[in-house]
């Protein structure tokens, strides 16, 4: 039984064959009537993750700057805690779940291999921040910049 992330209904072509579990968060994301569908159609529970656990994660996604959202997390908490496979392609929740060393597979595409982190970046001048605005040259504009790891 994996853990199934948004996407994987969103963009939901494959099969997905298991009982699956999901945090009460992907429901309200499945926005369109065909992910619906597939939801419906899908043996699943919903649960949540342990806070403590959830903590941790979120401690790691703020380590590395990643753009996961808080469902993504929650998803991430999830398999963590039941030890189970996380089925994503979204590549940053692969990341996270990389730093956290939870299995993670891939639905349409295959999985990440190699970790990387966030970089945020000023839009104007290209500097470093940790926060804006940019001590360089006062912009608040920031990016984030995709920066691998060794």
């Amino acid at each position: 039984m994996p853990v199934v992330d948004t996407n994987v209904l969103i963009h939901g072509r494959g099969e997905i064959s298991d009982k699956i579990l999901i945090v009460p968060g992907v429901p309200e994301e499945v926005e369109s009537d065909g992910a619906a569908n597939v939801l419906s159609n899908l043996d699943y529970e919903v649960q949540e993750p342990d806070e403590s656990i959830l903590e941790d994660v979120k401690e790691k996604s703020d380590d590395i700057n990643s753009p996961t959202s808080e469902v993504d997390e929650k998803l991430l908490a999830l398999a963590l805690e039941c030890s189970l496979p996380l089925l994503t392609d979204d590549k940053a929740l692969q990341n996270l779940a990389l730093y956290t060393d939870v299995e993670i597979r891939g639905f349409l595409d295959d999985p990440i291999e190699e970790k990387f982190r966030w970089q945020e970046r000023c839009s104007n001048c290209g500097s470093e921040v940790s926060s804006p605005p940019c001590p360089r040259c006062g912009s608040r504009q920031v990016s984030q910049k995709q920066v691998r790891c060794s």
